[in-house]
């Protein structure tokens, strides 16, 4: 049986880089954000707050797209 992926994992990289670089003086929020995205399979889980803050940081006008891997920004 295949176990779903978290969604840090599937996060494309540049947005891996971008939520530690805005987040670098905010290190509650940062681990805050990486365990809740470690700890899920689904973006429609995700509570708004955090999705606006990871959309912000990614610059990026719909949540899903930071998991799409069909999806080249």
């Amino acid at each position: 049986m295949k176990t779903r992926l978290t969604l840090w994992e599937r996060l494309k990289p540049q947005y891996k880089e971008a939520i530690n670089t805005k987040f670098s003086d905010y290190p509650h929020s940062h681990e805050a954000i990486v365990e809740l995205l470690n700890e899920t399979s689904f973006f429609t889980i995700v509570p708004y707050g955090v999705a606006f803050d990871i959309m912000s940081a990614c610059n990026l006008s719909f949540f899903g797209d930071a998991f799409n891997p069909r999806n080249d920004e």
